[in-house]
């Protein structure tokens, strides 16, 4: 009879075992601060999964800087622009690296007309070629807000704004180079499809998978400013196909200076981006499929409390492993949070700050990189007037559930154990 109740405890309940990795956060490193500048600062990995990180130094003479990391700490930071070159604009620089090829784009005040310039690094950022055009030399344009991503050969793509001499006329352009960056084809517009114009300082941002080139940009149709891609089923010739990625119309009469992200995801495009839609300003994430351009799912990224205002996310991912950044003001300054998932888009979850607590102060800007099962996240810690670096390993934390089958279930048995079918007792166990 005890052999009986114990096989009937372990039919009602199962113990299993699982593991789940989270992120364990390592020290603060502070990158820069002061007079080597502090001014939005973008990560990479290179080759032997190395972080390399760069921003813009805003004081005279304007610059942009670097540092990598040496294997035990990062090399004091060097400039990767002449001087002269006067990078400039809020929104710059960008930065790609596939192995140790790094391009990064920003735009330039040394021409008569605001231009985009590139430079280039072979061996993983510690050496830079001198400033390439992009843009077109045309006395009848600027060209602003340029945005890097590297094709399957290893050339640059990048996109950026054209506009009239007074601002007008805004349009999303391509340009591509099939020599490395030595020199470009010729831009392509990109935008030319969808209703309206593209949204004046909104910066776009470009995902590439083998032939097909996604450019996802900010669409102003009578002040309706959601998010749109477009793609180029030919490695950029043209773009013959545009979706309208928000659900629910944005209507505001400024310009919200804020770009849509996006990464490759098995079939479909992951993308993040801020929307108002809603009267809040929360940023949401979408699944859009890379064939047909339509959204199956668009959700919130977070549920933080009324007023609060969520923008400028990145992402990044390798496989089912998936990271949001973005900053808000939940707690009343700025600060950057994180929001990941090992499982895919709809497993995002372990929402948390990965800023420096021991400093009072906005922290904005936040930027991503994974690989190599490391995470690396820079951001601008503003009242310290400084760059700030944390790197994040994978580590696994021990799951236990406990199964409960709650199905009724009938013994049979006599008090006294005869084995007598004639005369019993009806035992009911449930387990509720």
């Amino acid at each position: 009879m005890k052999k009986t109740f114990i096989v009937i405890l372990l039919l009602q309940t199962i113990i299993t075992c699982s593991f789940s990795q989270q992120l364990n956060f390592g020290n603060h490193h502070i990158i820069s601060t002061g007079a080597d500048g502090y001014g939005r600062a973008r990560i990479v990995t290179v080759s032997n999964g190395d972080p390399l990180i760069v921003w813009r130094k805003d004081s005279s003479p304007k610059m942009l800087k670097a540092t990598r990391w040496s294997g035990s700490s990062f090399v004091s930071s060097y400039d990767i622009t002449t001087a002269g070159v006067n990078p400039n604009s809020w929104d710059g620089p960008e930065v790609a690296a596939k192995g140790d090829t790094v391009y990064i784009v920003f735009t330039s005040l040394a021409t008569s007309q605001t231009a985009i310039m590139l430079i280039k690094s072979f061996d993983g950022g510690l050496n830079f070629s001198d400033t390439i055009r992009v843009s077109k030399n045309d006395p009848l344009h600027k060209y602003r807000m340029g945005n890097i991503a590297i094709d399957k050969s290893g050339n640059p793509v990048v996109s950026y704004m054209q506009y009239l001499l007074n601002w007008m006329e805004p349009k999303q352009m391509v340009n591509k180079s099939n020599d490395f960056g030595n020199s470009f084809v010729g831009a392509v517009e990109a935008s030319h499809l969808s209703p309206g114009e593209p949204c004046d300082c909104c910066k776009s941002s470009l995902v590439i998978d083998n032939d097909n080139i996604y450019l996802l940009y900010r669409n102003d149709d009578n002040n309706v400013r959601n998010s749109f891609v477009a793609k180029s089923s030919n490695g950029g010739l043209i773009f013959d196909t545009y979706s309208d990625l928000d659900d629910f119309n944005w209507i505001i009469s400024s310009c919200p200076s804020t770009t849509p992200k996006g990464v490759i995801n098995n079939d479909s495009l992951t993308v993040v981006r801020k929307s108002g839609a809603t009267g809040n300003n929360e940023v949401v994430i979408s699944s859009i499929d890379k064939t047909s351009l339509s959204s199956s799912q668009c959700f919130n990224i977070d549920y933080p409390p009324p007023g609060t205002i969520q923008n400028y996310p990145e992402i990044d991912n390798q496989g089912d492993s998936l990271f949001v950044v973005w900053q808000d003001n939940r707690n009343g300054l700025s600060d950057c949070f994180i929001k990941y998932s090992f499982n895919g888009v709809n497993n995002l979850a372990y929402i948390s700050s990965f800023t420096d607590t021991s400093v009072t102060g906005p922290k904005l800007n936040p930027h991503v990189a994974y690989s190599n099962n490391k995470l690396h996240l820079v951001y601008t810690d503003y009242s310290a007037y400084s760059i700030k670096y944390v790197k994040a390993n994978l580590g696994n934390t021990t799951i236990v559930n406990e199964n409960k089958n709650s199905q009724k279930k009938y013994f049979n048995f006599d008090l006294l154990g005869r084995k007598n079918h004639n005369s019993y007792y009806k035992i009911i166990l449930q387990n509720k």
